[in-house]
């Protein structure tokens, strides 16, 4: 069904061109994706030369961060013309991962494996597909075999562990996130990483700000690393103090993290010392000023120091960006005359 709906595609838009017909008005969905700017001088080379092969391919990776499911369509086509091709099904089972199509993208990985057998990249991918598929068995065999290669045993763990989350096995999945990271060295992979973070922080263990610290030396203009490390800190580990240093190096990544300024606020605010709290709050407004809570929190730091009027005035801003906010409406009421 994939290949005729965009096979037909091919007719109705060559018909058109020929008579001379064709009008964006009346183009669906998929027209104007393969009409757009950029993609139409490959649509109208691939009218004039059908079974060129190549011209598939490179309309498909053309397509593929913005409609996936035509690139899909594409690189099956030009898998089609020219089946010896492993770009082309590679290209292919890609494409079906991201429109969440696991059978195919498991098939269109066998037979790029069948072209270029032992290609660890592709193992890797084919088991991907197989675990989104539930089909385990198979998955957790090219995991074997990739814990044993010299250039993909990161890989390995990573699909070990994946199995195991979905066993909702937590200490088997730290343990093989733990062995993948080891494995990939300064190569691992930052959703692991953070993964690795997350399953830790998820058992209180002091070990995850040590990995959040990791991903955020992976991408030092990425503040959310530091903001989960902050939080574990804050929480389970008691060290609010710590938590204070790393929520402000998260501003110094990102001086718009809302977040950080609201925790830091929050901090504060614990601690009765409004005039700080005040500060950080007012930053979290400016930061993010359609956020309730900013308002909520700024008018609450006021109110506590006397200033009863931008209470109300800031209270009164939180309820109009959240409309059912029984918090800031019940302040309101016992400030109002």
């Amino acid at each position: 069904m994939k290949y005729l709906s965009i096979l037909l595609l091919f007719v109705g838009a060559a018909g058109c061109h020929e008579s001379g017909t064709r009008h964006a008005a009346d183009a669906n969905a998929a027209d104007s994706a393969l009409y757009s700017d950029i993609i139409r001088p490959v649509t109208d080379s691939i009218q004039r030369f059908p079974e060129n092969d190549a011209l598939y391919y490179r309309r498909a990776l053309l397509l593929f961060n913005t409609n996936p499911q035509l690139a899909q369509a594409d690189f099956e086509k030009a898998a089609s013309l020219q089946p010896s091709n492993t770009d082309y099904w590679a290209g292919a089972g890609e494409a079906a991962l991201v429109v969440n199509n696991y059978a195919k993208a498991a098939s269109s990985f066998e037979k790029a494996l069948a072209i270029a057998p032992g290609y660890t990249y592709l193992q890797y991918r084919l088991a991907t597909a197989m675990i989104e598929n539930k089909q385990y068995g198979p998955a957790d065999s090219i995991a074997g075999v990739l814990a044993k290669s010299k250039d993909a045993r990161d890989k390995a763990f990573y699909l070990k562990a994946r199995m195991a989350e979905d066993r909702q096995d937590t200490a088997a999945a730290i343990q093989h996130l733990t062995t993948a990271v080891q494995a990939a060295g300064n190569q691992a992979e930052f959703e692991a990483v953070m993964e690795l973070g997350d399953l830790l922080r998820s058992r209180k263990e002091s070990r995850a700000v040590d990995y959040y610290q990791q991903a955020w030396r992976m991408d030092t203009t990425n503040a959310g690393p530091l903001y989960e490390a902050g939080q574990a800190q804050e929480t389970y580990l008691n060290n609010p103090e710590h938590a204070l240093a790393t929520y402000r190096q998260c501003i110094i990544a990102d001086p718009g993290f809302e977040p950080a300024y609201l925790a830091i606020g929050k901090i504060y605010r614990g601690k009765r010392d409004w005039k700080q709290a005040y500060t950080y709050f007012n930053l979290a407004a400016k930061a993010a000023p359609t956020d309730a809570w900013a308002y909520y929190y700024r008018a609450e730091s006021q109110e506590q120091q006397g200033n009863k009027a931008m209470a109300i005035d800031d209270y009164a801003k939180a309820t109009s960006f959240k409309k059912d906010f029984k918090e800031a409406r019940e302040a309101l009421q016992r400030l109002k005359p």
